[in-house]
């Protein structure tokens, strides 16, 4: 069995390499396959096919599914899940199909405006515009198209505003109802957010609260997962075992404590929304009832490799979360502590240390996961784990439990309980608050996998051995690491992939100037989304600048978000509402040793506002980087009027790549290297034009687009530049969409 389960593992580690998914066929050679390799002892082997089988059935169903939902008619059928999210301009929600070859699935829609607004359990019949799902891809970021499969989502789109929706029945959500009493009755109370996403799943942070959270590391706190699950089961055992039972039910006073805890776990994890990580901490439970209930003695790694094996068999598509390894990974460190520390300690200072050790041992092993998985950890995290993970844990939580079951029980004290329950909760919520202005990331340069490897196996070496000769193998195996750390700085610039909007980094060490925000629609911010954590990511600590081509939500997104995360940062821009922000003109033209340049342009206010973009072309070790903003031909040409001499490297496309902008002489005259450009894949204008791209195309400029590249990387160095394709690197290989875009591309002079 152990066999088995380690060659499902490889199996399914092996699968985020491949660059395709095998045909369905390959199923029926892999049964017999299977069958003979477990009927000849090869468990190893017949662990992996058997993973394989599952994955490949599993994608294909998927396929299928999306394929009909995509040539159908648009006019679907199915119940609202979850707790839709109502905004000014529209309402998002989750619809779970009802009918036909699409039965269970999901999808994600956006509902403009709509004269009722949709309660979780209803059922709508919905005419809609779909969309394969499909996202921005930065390093750090959230992987849209693997959480689609994870999630059973099958597409994305919007209801349309023209046509009549119908409802077609009303169903009580139990589940609906206690939130929102739970929503009000705490409603008044500061710790509120805090409340509702330890006992109901409900995260309605604030941006602020949710830089809080990943600065200092405790954002696993807040999301109801196996600690939460675990906490439940661990209570309500010792809870019920408590309980007086007649002397004859003695027998099996055991056996139903357990069944007991389980039972309560598993409300826990229907009222946090069956969330994936509850319903991973629920199944790791069953499995542990289970083995006690049959009185079987497994050992903690035959116990790790049965849970992660069979939740990989069951749903092979966590192979893809990163949630799921983190979570699986943190269990298996748990269980190496506690096989370490398995000799009981006396006395409580021995207790004590036994505990500090533990929680130390347990956030530097978790640091390390998260600078593997996230390119980066917070300082922060060791002393807010010893702090408030014991806390939450034995206070905090517990407190919140006995208030939700005294509110809905009815209990006349319930408020005073809530009170209580705020004040607990108050040293924690300071301590977000301050940790939201502390830039406590810190990012690790992007390391290759050999380095990766490397590391690992050095880290594994000095904990499981004092042997010299291991202990100099493991010094050896991290040098790559320590000459990839004191590798010489170099320049940076950054295309990010915000979607239908522009956001460039120029980069130095830590330090950086950003060229527009990304967008912003209504409540939704590219700043926040996908700046701010790409600013952390990429490891700037200092934003010395921030120019704002023009007065477009595209461009300018929440900037007022970029002056409070960085209250050092000057800003430049030619918009009047802009009361900080100082003239394009008066951007000092030398920056470390790179040189910008504010290209004038007609300032005529009768102009659109497009045209009057602040027009920069920065100089940095020799090569040239123009970014022209929205400008359209006309300021083109006035520019090549003006400049006769104007030339470039890289050109980032005027306007996203429309139409309206890219003059076939401005391109010729310029005659970049390569032309970089920033649109949302699938976008309504079609960005960038045919029109251009055939331009490009005659003149033999190379373009690379965020739609399909993802963020894109220029390390520039005075011999050559080299363009990194994020998306490409993204693992799995399997679901690069769109493909093609696998290229690395060096530029030299």
């Amino acid at each position: 069995m152990k066999s088995f389960c380690i060659g499902v593992l490889a199996g399914s580690l092996l699968s985020l390499f491949l660059p395709i998914v095998p045909a369905f066929f390959t199923v029926f050679l892999l049964l017999p396959l299977t069958m003979w390799l477990l009927k000849s002892g090869r468990y190893f082997w017949a662990g992996a096919a058997a993973f394989f089988i599952c994955w490949i059935w599993h994608y294909d169903a998927y396929l299928q599914a999306q394929q009909s939902l995509l040539a159908s008619e648009q006019l679907l059928t199915g119940t609202v899940l979850g707790s839709p999210k109502h905004y000014p301009e529209y309402s998002q929600f989750r619809l779970r199909l009802d009918a036909g070859a699409t039965k269970g699935y999901q999808v994600q829609l956006n509902w403009p405006m709509p004269a009722q607004l949709p309660q979780p359990g209803e059922q709508w019949q919905l005419s809609v515009r779909l969309r394969p799902v499909a996202g921005v891809a930065n390093p750090g970021g959230p992987h849209k198209e693997a959480n689609a499969l994870l999630q059973q989502v099958l597409a994305q789109g919007s209801v349309k505003a023209d046509t009549a929706a119908v409802l077609i029945k009303q169903q009580f959500s139990a589940r609906h109802h206690i939130v929102s009493h739970i929503t009000q009755v705490t409603a008044s109370l500061p710790t509120a957010p805090l409340l509702l996403a330890l006992s109901v799943g409900e995260r309605q942070f604030s941006t602020l609260l949710w830089q809080g959270l990943l600065q200092s590391s405790l954002a696993h706190l807040m999301a109801i997962s196996g600690l939460h699950i675990g906490l439940i089961f661990g209570w309500g055992l010792w809870l019920l075992r408590l309980l007086p039972l007649p002397a004859a039910w003695s027998a099996i006073r055991y056996p139903l404590s357990l069944a007991g805890a389980l039972v309560l776990a598993c409300v826990y994890a229907w009222l946090a929304g069956f969330a994936v990580p509850t319903v991973r901490a629920a199944f790791a439970l069953l499995l542990l009832v289970l083995a006690l209930l049959q009185h079987k003695s497994l050992s903690y790694s035959h116990y790790w490799l049965l849970l992660t094996a069979s939740l990989l068999l069951l749903e092979p598509f966590f192979v893809l979360s990163k949630s799921f390894w983190l979570s699986v990974l943190a269990v298996a460190v748990i269980l190496f502590l506690l096989w370490q520390s398995h000799s009981r300690t006396a006395g409580w200072r021995g207790k004590l240390m036994l505990f500090l050790r533990f929680q130390l041992s347990l956030t530097l092993f978790m640091a390390l996961l998260s600078v593997l998985m996230f390119g980066g950890s917070s300082w922060l995290a060791l002393l807010s784990n010893l702090l408030f993970v014991p806390w939450c844990s034995v206070i905090a939580i517990p407190l919140l439990f006995i208030c939700v079951v005294a509110e809905l029980s009815g209990f006349p004290a319930a408020a005073w309980l809530w009170q209580w329950c705020d004040w607990a909760f108050r040293p924690l919520l300071w301590w977000l608050n301050w940790s939201a202005g502390q830039n406590s990331w810190w990012a690790l340069p992007d390391l290759s996998w050999f380095v990766v490897a490397g590391l690992a196996v050095a880290l594994a070496l000095y904990w499981l051995t004092t042997r010299r000769l291991m202990l100099c193998a493991a010094i050896l195996l991290a040098l790559p690491l320590c000459l990839q750390l004191l590798r010489p700085a170099q320049w940076q610039l950054h295309v990010i992939d915000v979607g239908q909007g522009l956001a460039v980094l120029l980069q130095h060490k830590t330090r950086g100037i950003l060229y527009d925000a990304g967008p912003r629609y209504g409540e939704h911010s590219a700043t926040a989304a996908q700046v701010l954590p790409y600013l952390r990511q990429a490891g700037i600590r200092q934003l010395d600048m921030v120019i704002l081509s023009h007065d477009d939500s595209d461009h300018t997104g929440d900037w007022a978000l970029l002056q409070r995360q960085y209250p050092g940062a000057r800003f430049y821009a030619d918009i009047a509402h802009i009361d900080i922000a100082q003239p394009c003109a008066a951007v000092p033209q030398q920056y470390l040793g790179a040189t910008l340049n504010m290209l004038h342009v007609d300032a005529n206010p009768l102009l659109a506002k497009n045209d009057r973009s602040c027009v920069l072309l920065i100089t940095v070790a020799g090569w040239r980087l123009l970014l022209p903003g929205d400008i359209g031909r006309q300021v083109e040409l006035q520019l090549l009027q003006r400049y006769p001499d104007l030339a470039t490297d890289m050109l980032v496309l005027s306007h996203h790549g429309s139409n309206s902008s890219s003059h076939f002489s401005f391109l010729h005259q310029l005659a970049p290297l390569l032309a970089l450009n920033s649109a949302g894949l699938y976008n309504r204008h079609q960005h960038p034009a045919p029109a251009v791209q055939q331009r490009l195309e005659t003149l033999g400029i190379t373009l690379l687009n965020t739609a399909q590249s993802g963020a894109i990387r220029l390390d520039i160095e005075a011999e050559s530049v080299t363009v990194q394709q994020y998306r490409a690197q993204r693992m799995p290989f399997w679901l690069q969409k769109p493909v093609g875009n696998a290229e690395t591309l060096l530029t030299t002079r």
